[in-house]
């Protein structure tokens, strides 16, 4: 079934012009514009319509491939091979690697953890609050001899989730932890310019001192500002890193 008027709406400028295209196509599937079993136009077509390169056409292509939402038949074009679920929510691994991308995850989780960790400290038992800073320590040993601690870090949030009490909380955790701090410690330690790395791992190492801190004295208030304020300067060492970038 070959698609006729094809249109593509203005695509959001998220500063990946793949993953922009991709989330257009992709609503064009969700909405049902783009039924299963439907041939894309070329991608000459969807270049020319969405305004972007072939590399970018064939990468877009590539994502929705390999989400399982379309297929390639030899010689023959692009079909449409499901419709995805409307309520699943996903981060690729394409979108955590421009900085645009990182900021808006951190700001994300910022909405999240800010709450998590002063329910934390309203509900931490002892050993919960023995298992965060056990984390703190491992995590700040790695830091001292030069390692970046990425998995001590995540393990680190993680019981700060398993403190709140709040199972939702250790399940976003679980799905987005690991998956965004590795890029997000890539991202600022890769560009020189920002901080030198082992100053750069004092900070950070100091920031999750006093979210464990304001946790053990159960002062709700002051982990949430804690958190925030880490969260606020990763931002900030983004937005720093895109404009030298």
């Amino acid at each position: 079934m070959e698609i006729h008027n094809f249109k593509l709406n203005q695509m959001k400028k998220s500063g990946n012009l793949t993953n922009d295209l991709a989330v257009s196509l992709r609503n064009k599937i969700i909405t049902g514009n783009l039924q299963v079993g439907a041939k894309l136009p070329s991608s000459k077509i969807v270049e020319e319509l969405a305004g972007v390169s072939r590399s970018v056409v064939r990468e877009a292509i590539a994502q929705l491939r390999a989400e399982g939402l379309v297929e390639s038949r030899q010689g023959v074009g692009v079909f449409i091979s499901k419709i995805p679920e409307k309520n699943a929510f996903k981060i690729t691994q394409k979108e955590m690697e421009s900085i645009t991308d990182a900021i808006q995850i951190l700001e994300l989780r910022m909405a999240v953890e800010v709450e998590m960790s002063g329910m934390a400290a309203k509900f931490r038992t002892e050993e919960q609050m023995t298992t965060i800073n056990n984390c703190l320590l491992r995590m700040s040993k790695k830091m001292s001899i030069g390692k970046d601690g990425i998995d001590e870090d995540f393990n680190f949030h993680k019981a700060i989730a398993v403190a709140s009490s709040n199972i939702y909380f250790l399940r976003f955790i679980d799905y987005i932890g690991s998956r965004v701090i590795i890029p997000a410690r890539e991202i600022v330690t890769s560009n020189k310019e920002i901080i030198k790395t082992d100053d750069f791992l004092d900070i950070l190492n100091a920031e999750h001192k006093q979210i464990a801190k304001a946790i053990e004295y159960k002062d709700s208030e002051l982990a949430r500002a804690a958190t925030k304020a880490h969260l606020t300067n990763s931002i900030a060492r983004h937005q720093k890193a895109r404009l030298i970038s």
